[in-house]
């Protein structure tokens, strides 16, 4: 049971969204089968590891069904529909975050069932949700657009036709989805592109592009297009930073137009955007890089669910450290340890305090904390040999370093996981420090 998909989606949620799927599986609009309320029961007992002794197939079978012969069967049917409910009250949840999409389905219900009075007044709602929300992204121009096109709708119902702008602002509105989105996905595809080689074709962006020009302080008003047109800039056109500077002052001006999510996709870009600079050259942008970590940390951006990922934090220290920014540094590893995932801390943490004493020329203070990591993750055993091989060179400990770089050798040939690219890289690393250190 513990390894089911049902367990699998439980686990991610929080205690507040265990309470109210209970509530939505026990009430009689959603479900009115009692053997499917009664397994819910039992399961979310074993809330949140799932991983106790009697969190079995066979024991759900014996709560529900008493004495009766376990049949595996009926069983998957009762798991089958319990995860469906799960399903929709996910669903359900992702549609109550979005007051102003919910008016616009209760006003097409409403002119639906002839009741255009009453339309018009939750149109009302929907306006003022939009004036009193600071977000403007490609699905709120959306929003807008089913807005414009249910008032339009209801002006057809009238008994006299006169002009009105509804008609206009559901074509301003749907332009401004499309651009925004367009735009949107052309960035994805550049980047891909320029990652994984992808040969992805944005179709009519030339024209996108061309209308944008020729019409620049139209869009100015609309952030949510320029951003992205500086972007797609930033990736096709690298040479010009003046993209670059232009996207981290409209993000800067706009913070509360975006979603979180996407506002670190953004910075995702910009970011990108120096990490080419720095392997072009430009060493000058790894400021640039800490000045942006610093200011979505600052903000709060940076973080995913309340924690600050293990990769972000291991990005900023060694950002931090090629900057010798030493004294910041050492106090940023300390105040966010606890910011990270609790399954996470132990091994971050000394991780980078190791790659900190090492930058620091503490080798050997650096190499008894590597004793202490946890090798979970490939990840974190190459960063931890590559410390430990760079800290035998400083130390001159021949027997140690060579003995090091056969073992590593031998795990990166063996090791199934890794990509021939990663692998070929760090087997010409050893080549090329052991030639160095001769």
């Amino acid at each position: 049971m513990k390894d089911s998909h049902l367990v699998k989606v439980l686990k991610k949620l929080e205690k507040k969204e265990i309470r109210r799927l209970q509530e939505w599986v026990h009430s009689p609009f959603f479900n009115k089968n009692i053997k499917v309320q009664q397994l819910c029961k039992w399961l979310l007992a074993f809330f949140p590891a799932f991983d106790q002794k009697n969190c079995t197939r066979e024991k759900a079978y014996e709560y529900i069904y008493a004495k009766q012969p376990y049949n595996a069967a009926q069983l998957n049917n009762l798991t089958s529909d319990l995860l469906q409910l799960l399903f929709k009250f996910l669903a359900y949840q992702n549609y109550q975050k979005n007051n102003a999409f919910e008016k616009i389905c209760l006003m097409d219900e409403l002119l639906a069932k002839d009741l255009p009075n009453s339309m018009v007044k939750i149109g009302k709602h929907f306006t003022k949700i939009k004036q009193h929300s600071t977000l403007e992204h490609s699905s709120s121009f959306f929003d807008n657009y089913l807005y414009y096109k249910q008032m339009d709708e209801y002006t057809l119902t009238q008994p006299t036709r006169n002009y009105n702008d509804n008609l206009q602002l559901k074509n301003n509105q749907l332009d401004l989805f499309y651009l925004a989105t367009k735009l949107k996905i052309a960035c994805d595809m550049a980047s891909r592109n320029v990652v994984v080689q992808g040969n992805y074709e944005a179709h009519f962006l030339e024209e996108i592009l061309a209308r944008i020009d020729n019409n620049l302080a139209l869009y100015q008003n609309y952030p949510a297009i320029t951003v992205y047109y500086n972007v797609l800039k930033t990736i096709k056109e690298e040479e010009n930073s003046v993209y670059y500077f232009q996207l981290k002052k409209i993000l800067a001006e706009n913070l509360v137009i975006f979603p979180k999510d996407e506002l670190r996709i953004l910075y995702d870009y910009a970011r990108n955007y120096c990490i080419r600079k720095i392997n072009k050259g430009n060493a000058e942008y790894y400021q640039e890089i800490l000045n942006l970590y610093q200011f979505l940390l600052d903000k709060k951006i940076i973080f995913k669910n309340g924690f600050l990922t293990q990769w972000d934090y291991k990005n900023i220290v060694t950002v931090g450290v090629r900057l010798k920014e030493f004294e910041w540094t050492e106090q940023f590893i300390h105040q966010y340890k606890n910011q990270l995932p609790p399954h996470e801390q132990d091994n971050a943490f000394i991780y980078n305090l190791s790659s900190y004493h090492y930058e620091c020329k503490n080798y050997k203070k650096s190499l008894l904390l590597l004793n202490e990591v946890k090798f979970t993750d490939a990840s974190y055993y190459i960063g931890a040999k590559i410390i430990q091989l760079k800290s035998y060179y400083e130390l001159e400990e021949s027997d140690a370093f060579y003995a090091l770089i056969e073992a590593f050798r031998i795990y990166l040939v063996r090791n199934r996981q890794l990509s021939d690219y990663r692998k070929r890289a760090n087997l010409n690393f050893l080549k090329f420090v052991q030639k160095i250190y001769q």
